[in-house]
């Protein structure tokens, strides 16, 4: 964000401080096992603040005051505008592994409760549907239908602002977390507190890159189960020469390209490795044309998130 942005949003915000509303206001019975910020801690979210590392305490539960207040709509004033591009859908099963490998990847981290990130997804997503919609216009759009891309392009953004932010602001290594208890056939789902621990190992500034890679790592996984002894399976990944480590970037982009997550992609060696024997060294590039988060990830980079929803 620029000197005239942040001038132009104090200003904005200046203009229209005033008490919380019952609204946003914090209340006796809220889930929170955090002290609420105060609301100016609060007043620029979803732009740098909500995703940028910081100093703050761990994330605490966000309110539909947070999600809509000036420093919000502020954020959706100067994000990228939704391209209106020609895409294909994308396979179902496809979509449904990326979105989530990345919550399970959260899940793994032990550095929020899922009770919680599931209520702030929520919360970030009804705040930001509508604003997208109409900058897109009717017709563009299904919602719930993770086949179509330009849903597929906002919910993984979504997904992606909630994770962002609850692990960027010091989360805690010991939590209470609600986890759904085993109960009989038509009876109604019950909950109980459980602790959780995290790896004393995972620091905190560990967990943006653990999270891409199990990301990752999930993702090749189900390359691995489903494709293994056919024509489309990965060459073999471990210690491979420069040459097997191409081809299989080539195979990546392709798998991506035929379960429609791009138009096309491609994959090539730009620096040669330091030894023949290896692909120590070695520069790649690989590109995807009009991908299914074209718009995501612009925005994510804008608010100079530390987590991008760039499965490939």
């Amino acid at each position: 964000m620029n000197k005239f942005q942040t001038l132009f949003l104090c200003f904005m915000l200046l203009r229209s401080a005033s008490p919380l509303t019952e609204n946003n206001a914090p209340t006796s019975s809220s889930p929170s096992r955090r002290t609420y910020l105060s609301k100016a801690l609060l007043s620029l979210p979803l732009i740098g603040s909500l995703t940028a590392a910081q100093s703050a305490n761990a994330a605490a539960p966000i309110t539909r005051g947070e999600s809509e207040n000036v420093g919000a709509q502020a954020a959706r004033l100067f994000r990228p505008k939704p391209p209106k591009i020609l895409r294909p859908p994308i396979d179902k099963d496809f979509a449904v592994l990326l979105m989530r490998s990345s919550y399970n990847a959260l899940d793994q981290l032990d550095c929020v409760a899922m009770d919680q990130f599931q209520r702030d997804f929520f919360i970030i997503r009804q705040a930001e549907y509508e604003p997208y919609t109409k900058l897109l216009g009717p017709g563009f759009v299904q919602q719930g239908d993770l086949t179509n891309p330009f849903y597929f392009d906002f919910i993984s953004f979504a997904q992606y602002v909630a994770i962002n932010r609850e692990i960027s602001r010091d989360p805690p290594y010991v939590f209470e977390e609600q986890q759904p208890v085993e109960v009989g056939e038509g009876e109604l789902q019950k909950f109980e507190a459980k602790v959780v621990k995290r790896d004393p190992s995972l620091s905190n500034d560990m967990l943006g890159p653990e999270h891409s890679r199990l990301v990752g790592a999930a993702i090749l996984d189900r390359f691995d189960e489903a494709l293994t002894n056919t024509p489309l399976a990965l060459p073999v990944r471990n210690r491979p020469d420069v040459q097997t480590l191409l081809a299989s970037f080539q195979q990546m982009v392709k798998l991506f390209v035929i379960n429609g997550f791009a138009v096309d992609g491609s994959a090539d060696l730009v620096s040669q490795p330091t030894s023949l024997s290896s692909a120590s060294g070695a520069e790649f590039c690989l590109t995807l044309g009009s991908p299914a988060t074209i718009w995501g990830s612009q925005s994510l980079r804008f608010q100079r998130a530390g987590l991008l929803n760039d499965y490939l």
